[in-house]
């Protein structure tokens, strides 16, 4: 039996973000007081899109 539900295609954090309405991955972490110069932030940021739904790559 197969599933009717297909696995989303691996996105991108930045057009992840756009998707969810901002300009860039940047102004998404800006958003949620995350910084890209932080590698602990930009992967704090990549795990809120992921709960948010997005797969990312």
């Amino acid at each position: 039996m197969t599933s009717s539900s297909k696995t989303p295609t691996p996105i991108g954090a930045n057009k992840a973000a756009q998707d969810a309405g901002f300009k860039h991955f940047k102004a998404f972490l800006e958003a949620y007081g995350l910084r890209l110069d932080n590698t602990h932030d930009v992967e704090e940021g990549k795990d809120i899109l992921r709960s948010m739904g997005y797969a990312l790559h």
